[in-house]
């Protein structure tokens, strides 16, 4: 995804530094950048497009105006929906990880719904 923008770095997108009615996506690649282009012009969205020269080599830049920018963060999604790979490469130890979370959220429900009968048969004791 591009180059992250921000307070955190999160996003790769931002309010234009002179003109507040555009925003300004970025991308670090060639190929990011003309996958978000694509997405844009199949939503006949209006852009601009730029490149900049950084310390870390070339960034592409998109400005898009305000009015347009739910659609374009849906052109922006699909591009880093398109690039994601998964967090745990490994698919045995993905398939271990869900199995292991979900035994322990079932160990957690199995052992609240015991607690909760166990209290109910106190108080049945205490008030007869």
């Amino acid at each position: 995804m591009g180059r992250r923008i921000g307070i955190l770095g999160l996003v790769n997108y931002r309010v234009h530094p002179t003109n507040q009615n555009y925003r300004v996506f970025s991308f670090n690649s060639e190929a990011e950048a003309n996958m978000f282009q694509n997405e844009l012009e199949k939503k006949s969205i209006w852009f601009e497009r730029d490149q900049d020269e950084i310390k870390e080599g070339v960034i592409h830049l998109f400005g898009v105006e305000k009015s347009d920018y739910k659609a374009a963060m849906q052109c922006n999604y699909m591009v880093s929906a398109s690039l994601r790979k998964p967090m745990i490469k490994n698919k045995f130890l993905r398939i271990a990880l869900i199995t292991l979370t979900a035994s322990m959220i079932t160990l957690g429900i199995i052992g609240y719904v015991k607690k909760m009968q166990m209290l109910e048969e106190k108080t049945e004791q205490i008030s007869e």
